[in-house]
């Protein structure tokens, strides 16, 4: 039988699939092997130093605790088929116990489970939000509530945070929302992603107060970083200081746990009445597409939840020595500072571009850093802001120390004449 020859087109995507980006996936993927390939400086150290992606686990101090594996262990075999669309109603009723506060006690209906703390946000953005409304979003942020937006046709209007404190100037929410009084909710992160802040008690009153002003504005709460603080004290949420303004805090076992590999969030509502009774119709229809998050984490949900109460303040003096490190082995570094980080993982490096005869940006003080010094950073254009590059902070402390001195030497070498 005679075979014939077949040619095969080249499928093309979706409009809406390409507009669809993750600056931070693309910045690893297809950015540094380019400025690998086409910019590596002879003589340069050798060994790589990273300070990129925001997995504690590939970090030997921040391995996940055996106690959760074992929690995990025992919970194969609990939970096998499907469950509610909203995750296991046992799951959710012991976590909304957990979850309660002094003046708002949840209920297993108030609790959606997920893929993730991106999972929470991802159901809140779709709940709130169609194609053409808009959103408020602090900057600088992490950029995944911006690449739903973007994917949906959901219009994006940012409010700036203050530069070196990153605390909210209500002044221009107020300026902002007189010019768009038609916003659906205000976006807030706390502790913050990429800063590494924190919204004082003040910030959150000054935020929930403006929201009370605008007909009860819904809040979004990204608190994927919640008790990651330095400070030895309780950890505040935006909805412990509201009975009145719709708080959707979105939260999971990933940062504090340190098993973001086990994907496993939720969307806590926080509202009086029927506040949120056609939400939860909106976010079932949406749960019925995505179905509930794996079962056998479900289980463990909570025992893992309350262990990590324990083992937190532990890691966080691990980060706390960190950053304490980068500051005190940059604090004289020519051109940048060490930005003030109360918690989260993560720090900054603020670059003075005047002070540099040949780095404009954070993405040349990245890309340039990463060809002559083999040290991987983040540009904070990725994350909607300028002149401050992102570093994860759990690696071991000797490789902050080399770190530090390549840093140095960069910027020394970059100096303006």
């Amino acid at each position: 039988m005679q075979q014939v020859e077949r040619s095969w087109d080249m499928l093309k995507p979706s409009a809406r699939a390409q507009v669809s980006l993750n600056p931070i996936r693309n910045w690893v993927e297809h950015v540094v092997p380019q400025v690998e390939r086409e910019g590596k400086q002879e003589g340069r150290p050798e060994k790589k130093i990273v300070f990129l992606l925001g997995d504690p686990t590939a970090y030997p101090k921040f391995q996940t605790p055996n106690e959760y594996k074992e929690m995990v262990a025992n919970s194969v075999g609990k939970i096998d088929g499907y469950t509610d669309f909203f995750g296991d109603i046992k799951v959710r009723t012991q976590l909304a116990e957990v979850l309660s506060s002094h003046h708002r006690k949840l209920e297993a209906d108030d609790i959606i489970l997920a893929s993730g703390g991106s999972g929470a946000l991802f159901y809140a953005t779709l709940a709130l939000a169609k194609p053409g409304d808009k959103i408020l979003m602090p900057r600088p942020t992490f950029p995944l509530v911006k690449a739903f937006a973007d994917f949906y046709g959901i219009q994006v209007v940012f409010y700036d945070l203050n530069p070196g404190t990153w605390q909210v100037n209500i002044l221009e929410l107020e300026y902002i929302y007189e010019q768009n009084p038609d916003i659906k909710f205000i976006l807030v992160n706390s502790p913050s992603n990429p800063m590494g802040s924190e919204l004082s008690p003040q910030a959150l009153i000054e935020i929930v107060n403006f929201c009370e002003r605008h007909n009860n504005l819904p809040i979004v709460s990204d608190e994927i970083y919640e008790n990651m603080i330095f400070e030895k004290r309780e950890f505040k949420f935006i909805s412990d200081y509201t009975k009145t303004v719709p708080v959707l805090r979105c939260s999971g076992l990933t940062k504090k746990c340190l098993v973001p590999g086990w994907r496993l969030g939720w969307l806590a509502l926080y509202g009086e009445g029927d506040t949120f009774k056609q939400v939860k119709q909106a976010l079932r229809n949406i749960t019925n597409i995505l179905l509930m998050p794996n079962t056998i984490c479900q289980a463990a949900l909570c025992d893992v939840y309350k262990k990590s109460l324990e083992i937190i303040p532990q890691k966080m003096e691990e980060l706390h020595a960190r950053y304490k490190a980068l500051h005190h082995g940059l604090h004289d570094a020519y051109g940048i500072s060490v930005g003030e980080t109360k918690g989260a993982m993560y720090s900054t490096l603020i670059i003075n571009t005047e002070e540099f005869q040949d780095i404009h940006s954070s993405i040349d003080f990245a890309k340039k850093l990463q060809q002559e010094q083999n040290v991987l950073v983040f540009p904070g254009e990725l994350f909607y802001g300028d002149k401050f590059v992102r570093l994860v902070i759990c690696c071991d402390l000797e490789i902050i120390e080399e770190a530090c001195k390549r840093i140095k030497k960069f910027c020394t070498d970059h100096k303006k004449m």
